[in-house]
């Protein structure tokens, strides 16, 4: 079988769909990728309803795994509904900033031994603006992990937090927050694009501090471009975009017909990768037919 974006091992499901099912959001992250963050809460919001995005996963025949994230994928309307749903046939995994009231909900109705991974994204600065302490942070992970979920906490390696991050990161671990995983920042910042800009100390700081997360050091060695490589993306693994349009890939938007209206037919084969600059190294280097297997996380 296959090398999936999310383990190493024979993966229980045929496809994989990253699907930013969102633009709603609580926070409002400096470091959010722009495209993103300039429409967040203002556009696309008529998201489908849970019964019909269940029913057209079903409708492929296939097992899938369906990875969400957004803006806030808890903001999504009847979120809970929808993971029970896709549950009942299909794997998830989730990006979220556990900044929501509805994860004792989650716990009581979502199967964990469907959740492959939560990812927790702690955004401490954007807590720190609208009053959020991280003792809300930690009761929430707390309970995902007693109920069987399987996660990690996620801190972005932005620039202007490394000098913090020792300290962050001693009080997360006083709270019980010990599954952490530091990721490098991807962006310009002060006219100096990320992650080629690292000074060595950070990288190293970075390498030190990046968990079970272990496509930091590919991101930081230049693996940026798999251009005319051959690749499964839009045979098996898939991005859905707000509107349901389905794409080859974050970094290719190839289209093959919408999610939502039950136009999408996947690719036959495999083609070469066209472009200059990955977005998800995880998935490519997964997907892209002969490169490294390495294990994932979203």
């Amino acid at each position: 079988m296959r090398i999936s974006a999310m383990t190493s091992s024979p993966a229980p499901w045929e496809w994989e769909f990253d699907w930013h099912l969102t633009n709603r959001c609580n926070f409002f992250c400096e470091y959010c990728h722009p495209q993103i963050r300039y429409v967040l809460n203002k556009k696309d919001l008529n998201e489908p309803s849970p019964e019909l995005v269940v029913r057209r996963f079903n409708e492929t025949g296939r097992t899938c795994l369906v990875h969400m994230s957004g803006g806030e994928p808890f903001l999504f309307p009847g979120f809970v509904e929808l993971c029970a749903g896709l549950t009942e046939r299909h794997h998830i995994s989730i990006n979220t900033n556990l900044a929501s009231d509805d994860v004792a909900a989650f716990v009581r109705s979502v199967d964990p031994g469907r959740t492959v991974k939560i990812v927790a994204a702690l955004h401490v600065p954007e807590r720190e603006r609208l009053g959020l302490d991280l003792s809300s942070f930690a009761a929430n992970y707390h309970l995902l992990r007693e109920r069987g979920f399987d996660v990690d906490a996620l801190y972005v390696l932005y620039p202007p937090l490394l000098s913090r991050l020792a300290g962050d990161l001693d009080l997360l671990h006083e709270l019980g927050v010990e599954h952490i995983r530091a990721k490098v920042f991807k962006g310009v910042y002060e006219g100096r694009r990320y992650p080629e800009a690292y000074t060595e100390d950070e990288r190293k700081m970075i390498l030190a501090n990046s968990g079970d997360y272990v496509f930091n050091k590919p991101y930081l060695d230049g693996m940026l471009s798999f251009r005319g490589r051959p690749c499964t993306a839009g045979m098996s693994s898939f991005k859905v975009t707000v509107t349901g349009e389905v794409r080859r890939c974050a970094s290719v938007p190839t289209s093959y017909g919408n999610f939502y209206d039950g136009t999408f037919a996947p690719a036959d084969k495999p083609e070469p990768c066209p472009a200059k600059r990955i977005l998800v190294m995880s998935q490519c280097m997964a997907y892209v037919i002969g490169s490294e297997s390495v294990k994932a996380g979203a």
